[in-house]
């Protein structure tokens, strides 16, 4: 399920994209992205989906899994929307073994949150970045 609506920033603390190829995990990033103020704009499951919506919103916020639908995963991903603006990446991954976290960091993302994710941890950092 894809979800894109026309951003009403008149109330909201930004924009966020979501990238997640689970759909009951991105409805949960959705829900309380939306309950902590913020208009979500896009949610994709696939690198070249998060690509294509990121250039269509320009989302202040990127939430973005790790291994996505696709032979590219979400560092793919947010390496390519840096190319050309410069959101807010928050990783929100089941992956924290070594090697995931160093391929997360060549994003220099703003923060990493491990799935199981808890709706405050997530709630602070929207509001932190």
């Amino acid at each position: 399920m894809v979800v894109e609506k026309q951003c009403d920033m008149t109330s909201s603390k930004g924009k966020v994209l979501i990238v997640e190829d689970q759909f009951l995990a991105a409805e949960f990033l959705r829900i309380w992205v939306e309950a902590y103020g913020f208009q979500v704009c896009g949610v994709a499951k696939s690198a070249s989906r998060a690509v294509e919506l990121a250039s269509q919103h320009w989302p202040d916020y990127v939430l973005m899994d790790m291994r996505l639908e696709g032979d590219r995963d979400g560092v793919d991903a947010a390496l390519e929307i840096s190319q050309t603006q410069h959101p807010r990446f928050i990783y929100c991954t089941g992956s924290s073994e070594p090697s995931t976290m160093k391929r997360i960091a060549e994003d220099h993302p703003f923060e990493i949150l491990i799935k199981p994710i808890n709706h405050e941890d997530l709630g602070e950092a929207l509001l932190r970045a």
